[in-house]
């Protein structure tokens, strides 16, 4: 008997640990998450990018040119296929210039509010993406998740300058 209830504490002990161990979010955890997504970035993963998101995934953003703006509001789905091609596009390119990445890219995270509940996180960022002759900086609001021991990117608010490198 004694067996069968440490066996029953143990497997009580186990399914807490899972189910809100893996749901717990921390500041180390964040970064982790954005320094894996840029590693993806840099080596072109699409594939490592996409899964980074969650099923409801849904992006708010602005392109500022000098020609004028664009508001776009993207689905998982619509992210993924327009990664896809971009990767597609910029291997290529590092292909015809004999390996070279023709990307440079750096992120800084400017301020991490994690939720009460514990599982999610507001994320403020920029980046700055140089590449071909232009010039992407961003300025991101994310909103992160950790769910069963994955951390998700549920959704990001931004907005994009485009310019031409000096």
């Amino acid at each position: 008997m004694k067996v069968l209830l440490s066996l029953f504490v143990l497997l009580l002990v186990a399914g807490g640990i899972y189910c809100w161990g893996g749901n717990s979010l921390d500041e180390r955890q964040v970064r982790a998450f954005y320094a894996q997504a840029e590693q993806a970035l840099l080596e072109g993963d699409d594939e490592a990018l996409c899964d980074m998101l969650a099923d409801g995934y849904r992006q708010a953003s602005v392109l500022k040119t000098e020609a004028g703006q664009i508001e776009q509001d993207v689905d998982k789905q619509r992210y993924c296929e327009e990664v896809a091609q971009t990767t597609k596009a910029m291997q290529q390119l590092r292909e015809a210039m004999g390996g070279y990445s023709p990307i440079r890219y750096e992120q800084q995270i400017k301020r991490i509010t994690l939720f009460e509940d514990g599982e999610q996180a507001k994320v403020e960022m920029t980046s700055t993406l140089d590449m071909a002759g232009m010039r992407l900086v961003s300025r991101n609001r994310d909103t992160i998740e950790r769910r069963r021991w994955r951390t998700q990117l549920v959704s990001s608010v931004g907005v994009v300058h485009a310019g031409g490198t000096q």
